[in-house]
């Protein structure tokens, strides 16, 4: 009897011993922190909100709720769109808002031990989420495809950004010319990238025989971005909308240049020239020439050969692409001549003294670190550029790219451009 009471009281202590360590090791404590007070959270007295913050992920998905406050769009790809990043003709007008479910900083929160804790981090317009660290319990965290931070709560974890690594959002500038004046960079460059908030200076160049007296120098800021409804493949189509403001010189340079300034650029930006006019009369055989040329130019076709590239002091010249990437590569581009709007073309033509920028963008990062740009004006042959890569991280899909820009400038002669991976 005195074992069997034993072995009762034995087993009544342990069962008391046992139940508070299984009621402890029931949860485990998640907590995330606050972005730091030095960050940029408004700007020209705009609200951004937080720097960046810690959404809710199930499944390969961030979570989104029902908001009529919010400033998203479901899509039919299951994802969620601000209406910037889709055609507004697709928004039906008693469409939903929705807001993403943002997890509370600074304060413990309980997940179950054993369960995936799972979450993106979104930024505020200031910042590129692409350049986001995360640390959980001081380790460095990867993302996988979808954006989608995932560790297992098997302990109390802290969860934290490297504001130091964060870095402020970067921008295009095309500049556009046309017969008759030429838009660019002081340095010479019809193509920029600039971070958010910063200022950038242009110049327009009118050629002889022509006036500025009527010149009307206009900027368009804003960006629309296509949502990737086919997939990671799809193209993100980038488009200028938004109302245009008239920019007004700011001085004159010493080669006799109109200089103007763009401030506070916090979206894409292009600038276009309208009022510029010959000042000499033209004869019928240079009109003849001139719509001769321009059929000629819509199919590409090289014109040098018929004595159709000089008109009034106007030289042309032909940039032909051989693009040696295999075809199931994941590699894009298009080209940026500052006379027409970015395009993708294996020959096409340019005034003489203009440039071209060309623009690659993939997906896979081997396919980044293998790309070899050459090109060859007339007898000269340009290699060893060294180009910088940026990473673009589309909040809505959780997908990053990668782009970068190769410049070649003062075309004057012929030019021949080569692409491969190395």
């Amino acid at each position: 009897m005195k074992k069997v009471l034993s072995a009762v009281l034995a087993a009544v202590m342990l069962l008391c011993v046992a139940i508070p360590v299984f009621a402890e090791g029931g949860s485990y404590n998640v907590t995330f922190q606050a972005p730091g007070a030095g960050l940029i959270t408004s700007h020209d007295g705009k609200d951004l909100g937080p720097a960046y913050y810690f959404v809710k992920c199930e499944g390969d998905h961030a979570c989104f709720e029902e908001d009529p406050n919010g400033i998203y769009y479901e899509a039919n790809d299951g994802n969620y769109y601000t209406r910037d990043q889709l055609i507004e003709n697709t928004i039906p007008a008693d469409a939903k808002t929705y807001s993403p479910v943002v997890l509370p900083v600074n304060s413990q929160v309980a997940y179950t031990a054993g369960s995936t804790l799972a979450f993106r981090v979104f930024t505020n317009e200031a910042y590129n989420p692409a350049t986001v660290t995360v640390r959980i319990n001081g380790a460095v965290a990867s993302r996988d495809e979808m954006g989608i931070y995932r560790a297992a709560v098997n302990g109390d974890l802290d969860v934290t950004v490297d504001e130091g690594a964060l870095l402020r959002s970067r921008f295009n500038v095309v500049l556009t010319s046309s017969e008759g004046y030429s838009v660019r960079m002081p340095q010479g460059e019809n193509y920029h990238l600039a971070y958010y908030g910063d200022s950038f200076r242009f110049r327009v160049r009118v050629a002889s025989g022509y006036s500025d007296a009527n010149m009307k120098v206009t900027l368009v800021r804003g960006s629309s971005q296509l949502a990737e409804f086919l997939g990671e493949d799809a193209d993100i189509l980038s488009r200028f909308t938004g109302a245009s403001e008239t920019l007004y010189s700011d001085g004159v340079d010493s080669d006799g240049c109109r200089t103007y300034t763009i401030n506070n650029i916090t979206s894409d930006c292009k600038i276009s020239v309208s009022g510029v006019r010959e000042t000499k009369k033209a004869t019928v055989l240079t009109y003849l020439k001139r719509i001769l040329k321009m059929i000629l130019d819509v199919f590409h076709i090289d014109t040098s050969f018929l004595g159709l590239d000089e008109v009034i002091g106007l030289t042309y010249y032909s940039v032909n692409v051989n693009n040696n990437v295999p075809a199931d590569a994941d590699l894009d581009y298009f080209m940026v001549t500052g006379v027409e709007d970015p395009f993708k073309m294996d020959m096409f033509n340019v005034m003489s003294g203009e440039g071209v920028t060309i623009e690659f963008k993939t997906y896979d990062v081997n396919v980044k670190d293998r790309l070899v740009v050459t090109w060859s004006i007339g007898d000269r042959t340009v290699t060893g550029y060294a180009n910088t890569w940026t990473a673009v991280l589309n909040q809505s899909t959780g997908k990053t790219y990668y782009k970068t820009t190769f410049m070649i400038d003062n075309i004057n002669a012929n030019t021949n451009v080569n692409i491969s991976l190395r």
